[in-house]
């Protein structure tokens, strides 16, 4: 009767991890936008997925399309989402036997009359029992880990899709501005042409010709900065697409005006906002892996079990050199298995001071998710 209490007892501790439990924190949202009188403003589900095709513009589609394919800084954040994948898998294979070894050897001694051979072969393998959740709660943080680099991913996507589109808008923006201050020079030079034959003929003041010849002075000294201001977004936009400016060129087609942006964009509400937002969802994935982490600290401060095993297999001939010796062969075959338990008693404080410092990360990170 004591001995199954004593069972029910410890599987109990078993099942139930050491740690605290990750608890969301609660944000404060208004339930409706401050501007949502504007009729710019729909509180619609916004489309998020490939949101700049709504502005209908095959050359700003392929520009992202090509970033996606060649920007850096998504090929780092999908490197590090396959390097969370890994340490995943390292986290759910300690579950298992930790140590597994095959060991084996031969020798022979031969002195000409005598002979010995003698071959072994062995298997063993260490398993640490995850009595306190060390494992489980490696697995939580592991797992959590992987899902905030996936949202650090998608964050790294809105904020280059978010550049390149605001990017190109300024390039179509700004030819557009350079076309319209070269017709207004084509403009102002025949206008000025026209004062000055009034002025030489007598039937215009001076101040008139002086009035329109700075004016298309004034003009023709904004073509400078705009083209400058054009070749800076076109290098910056070559950076975003991880690709030459001379290669750039030849992407760009059509007239050269700016995207047709709709009358109304859908919003959603602010709650939905909030979840959808990436760097939000990161947050809160890196506040539950640390989590997880304060109590894979405590788990040292506590025992640990584990279950040793080792079979192997000797043989052994004896051979003169005349004859064989056969009954002098002999085959043993072993196997064994024993429990070991050990804790960590001479560490100081270094168990003690983990486990605290891991509880005081997770706390100043759930203050900043809040914030």
């Amino acid at each position: 009767m004591r001995f199954t209490l004593l069972a029910s007892l410890l599987l109990t501790v078993a099942c139930a991890p050491v740690g605290p439990d990750f608890v969301r924190p609660e944000a404060s949202v208004n339930p409706a936008w401050l501007d949502a009188e504007l009729a710019q403003f729909e509180t619609s589900p916004a489309s998020l997925a490939e949101w700049w095709r709504i502005l209908e513009d095959p050359v700003l589609n392929d520009f992202i399309d090509a970033a996606i394919q060649r920007n850096n800084n998504l090929k780092i954040a999908g490197l590090r989402v396959i390097e969370a994948q890994a340490s995943l898998g390292i986290a759910i294979g300690n579950r298992y036997p930790q140590v597994q070894a095959v060991s084996g050897d031969a020798s022979i001694v031969d002195n000409g009359d005598l002979r010995i051979e003698q071959y072994n072969l062995g298997a063993g393998l260490s398993w640490e029992i995850d009595f306190w959740g060390r494992f489980r709660r490696g697995i939580e943080a592991a797992d959590a880990n992987l899902l905030a680099t996936i949202a650090n991913y998608d964050d790294a996507m809105v904020l280059v899709t978010a550049a390149v589109a605001d990017t190109y808008v300024i390039i179509r923006a700004t030819e557009e501005q350079v076309r319209l201050a070269r017709d207004s020079v084509d403009l102002q030079q025949r206008s000025y042409e026209i004062v000055d034959v009034l002025f030489r003929n007598g039937s215009s003041s001076e101040l008139d010709a002086l009035q329109a010849q700075t004016l298309l002075l004034g003009t023709k000294a904004t073509i400078p900065g705009l083209e400058a201001t054009l070749r800076q977004s076109k290098n910056a936009l070559s950076v975003l697409l991880g690709m030459a400016p001379s290669d750039l060129e030849q992407m760009f087609k059509g007239d050269g005006t700016p995207p047709n942006v709709p009358a109304a964009v859908g919003v959603g509400m602010p709650a939905d906002l909030l979840r959808q937002r990436p760097d939000v969802r990161r947050a809160e994935l890196q506040a539950l892996a640390q989590n997880a982490l304060v109590g894979v600290a405590e788990t040292n401060l506590y025992p640990s079990f584990s279950l040793n095993g080792f079979l192997g297999i000797r043989w052994r001939q004896l051979c003169l050199a005349v004859f064989e010796l056969r009954p002098h062969s002999k085959q043993y075959t072993g196997a064994g298995c024993a429990p070991a338990a050990g804790v960590a008693c001479l560490s100081g404080n270094r168990h003690t001071g983990r486990a605290r410092s891991r509880r005081c990360n997770d706390v100043a990170r759930q203050h900043s998710h809040a914030g």
